[in-house]
């Protein structure tokens, strides 16, 4: 599987489907299979690139440079996860608010 590895100092390029994305969450690998870019509500929150600004319908939504990454697929541990069971599996205290690498 080819990986390519987020870099959430440079703008993201959206466009970008297919292809698998790998960051660290507590030191741990998690790919990021299913992604779009998100234009839905977001918290006031000021959270840097990478963090996770908010869990809005069960998904992941993660800060990058130019937006917001929505997370709809992952593996987690060797584990392949829809965002929501991702969710349940780490906890929404686990999640909210952390800064991924």
């Amino acid at each position: 599987m080819n990986l390519i590895k987020l870099d959430f100092s440079k703008d993201f390029d959206f466009s970008l489907k297919d292809i698998p994305l790998k960051v660290y969450f507590n030191n741990e690998v998690i790919i990021f299979l299913e992604y779009e870019k998100y234009t839905g509500p977001i918290t006031l929150q000021y959270l840097p690139n990478g963090g996770i600004q908010s869990l809005f319908h069960g998904y992941l939504i993660i800060k990058v440079n130019n937006g917001f990454l929505k997370v709809k697929k992952l593996i987690y541990k060797n584990i392949t996860f829809s965002s929501i069971n991702f969710i349940k599996e780490v906890g929404e205290i686990n999640l909210i608010n952390q800064i991924l690498k």
